[in-house]
């Protein structure tokens, strides 16, 4: 389903994820609520919105977002609410009214053609109209990146991460590799962006494919909960998405190892392979671990065993021994790590 409108008002906005709940009016009598990811938009901004209607448990028929294109304003009316919202810096309700006055109809071309012709407002210098014509045009540039990341399978609640990391040049960035998507985005689809590369002229044996294809390999591992795999494993499958020869993903490996984008370790008879960040939080949290354990035990109880059996009369209760030995194990050592999920027994007794 698919709908025409402009923004009117923000009811809810995650800064975070730019997630929000917003006012949509179509028309002067048809005004709906609509939810999901709307990064780089503000009030008074005119989209075409693709989606569903839902029903809200408690807030009623609202319009569900799947994607949006950010569309010119179709009137003045539209513009100036637009331009009233405070999107473009020193522009606000009374000086957007003096423009859409002076140029009417005319209002949109001026921005983007004729920037300087924004002097003839009372209260905008010739220095300001061309400050806020490049404001209004970089803007609107901003937002092709949204509609721009849909050919990539990467959605609105992406968008934002990407433009961020890529800045303004993100879609002419891309557009030369796509492969950085993989560097910057959550839970890409690499087979649509491998796919797109090769369709532009990217070399099937480059390297950029291939170190992105070997850091993807790494990433589908961690979604596991794996912080690293073992070499001769990730050459097996890099060479089975990437269908390349194996010198080639032994030759990137070791180039994205000296740009410490990856790590290789050597334990015993095998190499292991992270991703540079995932390496460094494992490090980091060994190496806080092991100053734990060098420090003083100040939590140290002596006469432990009567201490805990003056407790267990006092509240009533009796540890069993693997419980014992657990709180033991607290009170000799300075770190103690337990694995595993909690077992549950029947009749909800754990």
């Amino acid at each position: 389903m698919e709908i025409k409108g402009q923004i009117e008002e923000f009811i809810y906005r995650n800064e975070a994820n730019d997630y929000s709940i917003a006012v949509f009016s179509m028309n002067e009598n048809e005004i709906l609520t609509v939810v999901g990811y709307l990064p780089f938009i503000a009030e008074g901004d005119c989209l075409k919105l693709h989606g569903k209607m839902v029903v809200h448990q408690e807030y009623g028929e609202q319009f569900k977002i799947d994607t949006f294109e950010k569309i010119m304003p179709e009137t003045a009316e539209s513009l100036g609410k637009y331009l009233a919202s405070g999107t473009i810096k020193g522009v606000g309700p009374a000086t957007a009214k003096r423009i859409i006055d002076k140029f009417g109809d005319e209002t949109l071309n001026i921005f983007k053609l004729e920037p300087k012709r924004l002097a003839e407002v009372k209260g905008i210098t010739e220095e300001r109209a061309i400050e806020i014509g490049e404001e209004f045009n970089e803007k609107w540039e901003v937002w092709q990146i949204v509609s721009f990341l849909e050919g990539f399978g990467i959605g609105a609640n992406n968008a934002k991460k990407v433009y961020d990391a890529l800045g303004k040049d993100a879609v002419q960035k891309i557009a030369e590799n796509p492969y950085i998507l993989v560097d910057v985005a959550y839970g890409v689809d690499f087979n649509k962006i491998d796919k797109i590369a090769l369709q532009i002229g990217i070399s099937n044996d480059s390297d950029e494919r291939v170190k992105s294809g070997i850091k993807y390999a790494l990433l589908v591992s961690s979604y596991n909960g794996n912080t690293c795999v073992c070499q001769e494993n990730l050459l097996q499958y890099a060479q089975q998405i990437l269908e390349v020869s194996r010198e080639n993903i032994e030759n990137n490996l070791i180039a994205l190892n000296m740009a410490q984008e990856i790590v290789i370790e050597r334990r015993g008879e095998e190499d292991w392979v992270y991703l540079y960040p995932l390496y460094k939080a494992e490090k980091n949290i060994s190496d806080r671990l092991h100053l734990l354990n060098h420090c003083e035990n100040v939590k140290y109880i002596k006469n432990f065993e009567k201490e805990i059996k003056a407790q267990e009369k006092n509240i009533g209760i009796e540890l069993s021994e693997k419980q014992f030995e657990a709180i033991l194990q607290v009170n000799e050592n300075n770190v103690s790590i337990i694995t595993g999920g909690p077992r549950y027994r029947k009749n909800n007794d754990y």
